[in-house]
């Protein structure tokens, strides 16, 4: 069970209870808006779940594990903590069996989570959502998996960007996602995928790339949907990609090299500028910031805001480049336009409403797996934040 089953209306994706009166956002930050009572108990939203109990006794009659979500999104609290009342409610009231600890509360000690959960004598399953990663130093991790990337799409630059994030906790002499403690880039897209012709190919490509890096498999669409549950049973119940992701040989699977796209792609990357022609011939002209011409390049090409996913640098290839986009000097969004401004290049997005301009930068590769987590980052040339 995900977000959204608290009785509350401080939220920041609007997710409104229609049994209480509208809850003004600024308060929420501030804790005045919970989804707690005056004991400190979660109070359920009755809409949608009128009798919980009953529903984690359903699944446990069909022989499923019930798992529950806290430290919540939606309904966003800022106050006080509720550890304690929390693990009660989950453990003794409701019998729940797992739960997703999320970041965007007040209660972000998952170490006293499960120091709470242990204590009641029953296993307990834990995603951590970014509150912490296992100590890279000890390997303590007082989790089962841990979410290492962001919200995932069904999309193939989603699944690779995801996947990517695992690196960190996988490429390393002594990997922090193992058995017991897994690095998860999120819930599986199998079954979410637009339909068309690469449908199913890009499925099993998600699929088994799951496998590969030893993501807990978690199925994220509707199992009553009998249509897209046969479509996809074959991919889901694959026994060779089942075996690869259960089997453990002393590492999860991680990225070992990135190599060149094929397509016809190309984008702006960082090197040095030793006056060879892809460097030399940059122009300015009605807002465009036109490339150098060089071959496989038919036409004149421009450079756009869009990133591409950008893959680490690993221990066996360090030699990958992230950039921006070039494309067709007529397809810039309509309004949008390059600006040369004293010492910076800068970009105005025609599509947003903004009175800020986004800036070109250029930042040196980052590559040093003996200081900790997210210290590798390939060279990149990228626009700042809106």
């Amino acid at each position: 069970m995900d977000d959204g089953w608290q009785h509350c209306n401080c939220s920041v994706r609007q997710d409104l209870d229609p049994t209480l009166p509208k809850c003004d956002g600024d308060l929420c930050f501030g804790g005045h808006c919970s989804w707690h009572d005056s004991r400190g108990m979660p109070i359920v939203r009755k809409d949608r779940f009128p009798d919980m109990k009953a529903l984690v006794d359903f699944g446990h009659s069909r022989g499923l594990k019930v798992g529950t979500y806290l430290n919540n999104c939606i309904c966003n609290e800022h106050g006080p903590t509720h550890y304690e009342q929390d693990v009660s409610w989950m453990v003794s009231e409701m019998s729940f069996d797992g739960v997703k600890i999320d970041s965007c509360g007040s209660s972000q000690n998952v170490s006293h989570w499960a120091e709470l959960f242990n204590s009641t004598g029953k296993a307990i399953r834990i995603e951590n959502c970014h509150n912490s990663w296992p100590d890279f130093d000890t390997g303590f991790c007082p989790m089962n998996f841990f979410r290492t990337g962001g919200d995932i799409s069904p999309s193939v630059s989603s699944i690779v960007e995801e996947a990517y994030a695992t690196v960190n906790a996988a490429d390393l002499p002594e990997p922090r996602s193992r058995p017991g403690c897994w690095a998860y880039p999120d819930m599986s897209e199998v079954g979410n995928f637009p339909a068309g012709p690469h449908q199913q190919d890009q499925e099993r490509t998600h699929w088994g790339l799951w496998c590969i890096v030893s993501s807990p498999l978690i199925l994220g669409f509707d199992l009553e949907d009998s249509a897209k549950l046969d479509r996809v049973w074959d991919i889901i119940t694959n026994t060779d990609a089942l075996a690869v992701s259960t089997a453990w040989h002393g590492h999860p699977g991680t990225l070992i090299k990135a190599y060149p796209a094929t397509s016809s792609k190309m984008q702006v990357v960082l090197d040095q500028c030793d006056g060879s022609h892809v460097t030399i011939g940059w122009q300015f002209e009605q807002g465009r910031l036109i490339a150098p011409k060089i071959s496989p390049m038919k036409e004149a090409m421009c450079l756009r805001s869009e990133t591409m996913p950008c893959p680490p640098p690993t221990t066996y290839s360090n030699g990958a480049r992230c950039g921006l986009a070039l494309g067709n000097c007529s397809e810039l969004p309509p309004g949008s336009h390059w600006d040369a401004v004293q010492s910076t290049i800068q970009w105005w997005d025609g599509h947003k409403t903004t009175t800020k301009p986004r800036c070109l930068y250029a930042n040196p590769q980052d590559f040093n797996t003996s200081a900790g987590y997210f210290v590798r980052k390939a060279p990149t040339v990228g626009l700042t934040a809106a």
